[in-house]
């Protein structure tokens, strides 16, 4: 898997959820100061990675570039567990930096996972 393509379903996934943030910030500026609302975009950007990729197997900038997280080693869909893990291992501060330096990058060597491009 090219490094590229995970940096453009990065851009996607990051300019989809800026939009998204947007338009929060607009429905919410009644109801939620702007320094709270951070405790509700932060855990929606996991939660959006999770939910799509338990459920599709893929994020908006996945279905654009044509990629899919799997097993490592096999097309199957990862379990419930697998998903789970990889969506906590975006927590670590350096897990987006670990594809400079390995093939696989942390949340994907943690899960057993893999981008596999279709």
């Amino acid at each position: 898997m090219k490094k590229r393509v995970r940096l453009y379903n990065f851009l996607i996934d990051s300019a989809l959820f800026f939009v998204v943030v947007i338009i929060f910030s607009a429905l919410l500026k009644d109801y939620v100061a702007e320094e709270y609302l951070k405790y509700v975009m932060i855990p929606l950007y996991y939660l959006y990675y999770f939910i799509m990729e338990w459920t599709t197997g893929q994020t908006v900038g996945k279905m654009i570039t044509k990629s899919k997280v799997v097993n490592c080693g096999t097309d199957e869909k990862p379990k419930f567990s697998s998903i789970l893990i990889r969506t906590l291992c975006r927590l670590i501060p350096i897990d987006f930096f670990s594809y400079l330096f390995i093939p696989m990058g942390i949340h994907d060597r943690v899960s057993k996972t893999e981008l596999k491009q279709f």
